[in-house]
């Protein structure tokens, strides 16, 4: 047989003794592959451990980038403790604990530096709008809608977005105006797409932005000026051309007031009005008054239970009691609230009736000092539908009901004039149709002796 293989091996040609010399390379290549493959796996199964847990240690931490907190507040804020493996570092949870334990943080990213250190870089964010959340408490946000901060003062340089009151405010989270994180969430999109129609146009000043129609959005520009954009469609296109239009109108008089219409494509212009004929002006005013919690302007005197007055501001914050009201303020009384403590909002119990009061109390004051009635000395009312004034201590205007309430002032006040300049008694106003001043004796005007009572027989002795 040897001499047969030998014989065969002799026979073989020049090409085919080339192939067998190269697979008996290959086979010796393979299997020293499969040596060294084998002493790899073992080196790295016996190594591994010390590679992960012992040189790839966190031991440092490189922050960069511009921020409010600091380096401790940051490593802390990210979970990742010194110590802990490199490679098992969760860098996706880091970033989303710090963004929102550290809310004025954007942007936030991680890299890892080998051997040991974690690379995080992040940015500050900024207050750019404040959606109330509920009466007298907001949520502040930056231009993405992250929620920053819940408070109930209106800080300086952010803009009130009124009608869309979130269902979710939760620091270091987008704002939620939806029940079900699945739904979509159209009210956000909606006031995103006018923030970055407003950066992109370049407009400043902005004050209000009001989405509470959605068929009458509208922003106030510069306290004076109001950009009535209609409803959603093509919001960024008519923010530019109202962005123009306040351009021309900029350049020929900087103090007009009026309202830019941009409901109507390419066909904007700015048409003057006064301020008083212009109601989302007018309410922008009452809202910025209202919501100034922090103000110490003295706004009220509301009667109390003890028989002091509460002195308060726009917002109806107490700021002090007093046995008077203030010189120029018409004082409130007939229905006390609930509490009343210095620093606090008064309250006339749930947040419906607290409301219902607050509003009937703006009212009738703005009305009465409108209406031109001279020595108004109380505005009473048990209810909003059972309202007086208290006049030179002699005559009560009996209003009723809130109802028509200028009209009735207007009567009341020509009444005065004409019918009552020296007598005691009282006018009812609440049906205009029947109004009529009736005279009667001072002790027989219930109003009058709760205002400031008399005794029957000091008035006898008097008339004697």
């Amino acid at each position: 047989m040897e001499n047969q293989e030998f014989y065969h091996e002799d026979r073989l040609t020049p090409e085919e003794r080339q192939e067998r010399v190269r697979k008996l390379k290959r086979k010796r290549r393979f299997r020293k592959a499969i040596v060294i493959t084998a002493f790899v796996l073992i080196a790295c199964v016996v190594l591994s451990p010390v590679l992960l847990f012992g040189i790839f240690r966190i031991t440092d931490f490189a922050i960069e980038g511009e921020t409010l907190y600091s380096e401790e507040e940051i490593i802390e804020a990210s979970g990742i403790s010194y110590g802990k493996s490199i490679f098992f570092a969760d860098l996706d949870e880091a970033k989303v604990r710090i963004e929102k334990t550290l809310p004025y943080t954007n942007n936030v990213q991680f890299a890892r530096r080998l051997p040991n250190t974690v690379v995080i870089t992040l940015e500050s964010t900024d207050k750019a709008y404040a959606v109330e959340k509920s009466e007298g408490i907001y949520a502040i946000v930056n231009r993405d809608f992250k929620v920053l901060e819940i408070t109930g003062i209106l800080p300086d340089g952010v803009v009130p977005v009124i009608g869309a009151a979130p269902e979710k405010a939760e620091i270091g989270m987008p704002l939620s105006f939806v029940k079900d994180d699945e739904q979509s969430d159209a009210t956000l999109n909606l006031i995103r797409n006018i923030s970055a129609a407003v950066a992109e146009s370049g407009l400043k000043d902005i004050n209000l932005v009001s989405v509470r129609s959605r068929s009458n959005i509208y922003l106030i520009y510069q306290e004076r000026i109001i950009l009535r954009l209609g409803d959603s469609s093509d919001i960024d296109k008519k923010i530019v051309l109202g962005q123009k239009v306040i351009s021309q109108e900029d350049s020929i008089d900087a103090e007009k007031t009026g309202i830019i219409n941009l409901t109507v494509p390419k066909k904007a212009y700015f048409n003057p009005s006064d301020i008083k004929d212009i109601p989302e002006l007018t309410e922008y005013k009452r809202y910025i008054t209202v919501n100034d919690r922090d103000s110490v302007e003295q706004a009220y005197a509301i009667g109390c239970k003890n028989g002091s007055y509460a002195i308060t501001n726009p917002a109806f914050v107490v700021l002090d009691f007093s046995q008077t009201a203030p010189e120029g303020i018409v004082p409130i009384g007939g229905y006390y609230p609930e509490t009343a403590k210095t620093g606090e909002v008064l309250s006339y119990g749930d947040k419906a009736q607290t409301d219902l009061a607050f509003d009937v109390i703006r009212k009738l004051s703005e009305t009465v000092a409108e209406s031109g009635i001279d020595g108004v000395d109380l505005v009473g009312f048990d209810s909003d539908n059972n309202i007086y004034l208290i006049c030179d201590e002699r005559i009560v205007l009996r209003i009723g009901s809130i109802n028509n309430l200028e009209n009735k002032l207007s009567a009341g006040r020509k009444m005065i004039a004409e019918e009552a300049e020296d007598a005691v008694g009282f006018i009812e106003l609440d049906d205009l149709d029947k109004a009529e001043f009736t005279e009667k004796k001072y002790q027989d005007i219930p109003e009058l002796m709760k205002y400031k009572p008399v005794e029957e027989e000091e008035e006898t002795t008097e008339e004697n």
